[in-house]
């Protein structure tokens, strides 16, 4: 039986539209994680790296310290002070490093937190906030304030439990937390500081993408062992491979997302991570199956 012309070009639509497809997350240690979606040209079947025709893999590294009596005892707390209301913290600014701080640490170990820190020579007319956990640090200026009082806390009314002005960092770090007082009023010095639960979080992506406009990657050359049945991608073991990046070109080293690896470099089980010029970090999937189940079509 013949069919009509017009059924024929939506089959043959059907069976070519793309398909999307949800990569099984990876979690490393450190507060790595790597996730994202592949779009495929609807081929069912085995698949060729042609057949991948866009992606958004992220390798996304969350960074956390924190800071408590456990860790940061008070370091330099002069020139603080709480309104008379009780509701706001506030460190005396100035425009030429003669004026207050709030700060907690030690310098061995070097682990510490400026909340703000107007006491030394910065440059004019600011201050500065800082944290540091072994080599990770940061500074942000901050600028001195016409009242001559920088709010860094404020607590509701009857608390003595101060919740951090969230302070930003230029790397997207941001510090926040709180402060306990015993609940005076007026000038502060540590002897007033009960309780301190500081945390600077950061948050890294490193993004490979393509798509209909643009693209910052290509899939990587090992890539293989490709298949699907349009609802699941699988990944051969052995010898099957996915991974996207940008590959090495001496001098330069490549980088890039595997969401999964099969192949003769890899173990038995399989192995999952990313690599950059100064990394390489990889977990074992420990998949004793023959089609490793790598991403679930987008429904």
């Amino acid at each position: 039986m013949k069919l009509p012309a017009a059924m024929l070009l939506c089959c043959l639509a059907t069976a070519t539209q793309a398909a999307d497809f949800t990569l099984a997350p990876v979690q490393l240690p450190g507060g790595v994680a790597i996730f994202g979606t592949v779009t495929t040209d609807g081929t069912v079947g085995p698949l060729t790296p042609a057949n991948l025709t866009g992606w958004r893999v992220t390798v996304r590294r969350s960074t956390r310290h924190d800071y408590t009596p456990a860790n940061a005892p008070p370091a330099n707390v002069f020139g603080v002070a709480v309104s008379a209301d009780g509701r706001k913290m506030r460190v005396r600014t100035s425009p030429d490093g003669n004026g207050g701080a709030l700060s907690f640490g030690t310098y061995l170990p070097e682990v510490g937190v400026h909340v703000a820190n107007y006491s030394v020579a910065w440059t004019p007319g600011m201050g500065f906030a800082m944290y540091q956990y072994g080599a990770d640090f940061e500074y942000q200026d901050i600028p001195d304030s016409p009242s001559g009082w920088r709010t860094v806390a404020q607590a509701p009314l009857g608390s003595a439990v101060y919740k951090l002005a969230q302070v930003g960092f230029a790397s997207g770090a941001t510090l926040t937390g709180t402060i306990t007082t015993d609940g005076r009023t007026g000038p502060i010095d540590a002897a007033q500081l009960l309780d301190w639960r500081l945390t600077v979080k950061r948050v890294e992506d490193t993004v490979y993408f393509r798509d209909a406009n643009a693209s910052n990657s290509t899939v990587l050359p090992a890539t293989g062992g490709l298949s699907t049945d349009g609802t699941t991608l699988f990944v051969a073991r052995p010898g099957g491979y996915l991974g996207f990046g940008v590959p090495a070109a001496p001098p330069a080293r490549g980088r890039g997302a595997v969401p999964a690896d099969f192949g003769p470099g890899a173990p038995a089980k399989g192995q999952a991570g990313y690599f950059d010029p100064f990394t390489l970090q990889y977990v074992p999937l420990r998949f004793g199956g023959s089609q490793y189940p790598v991403a679930q079509a987008v429904p």
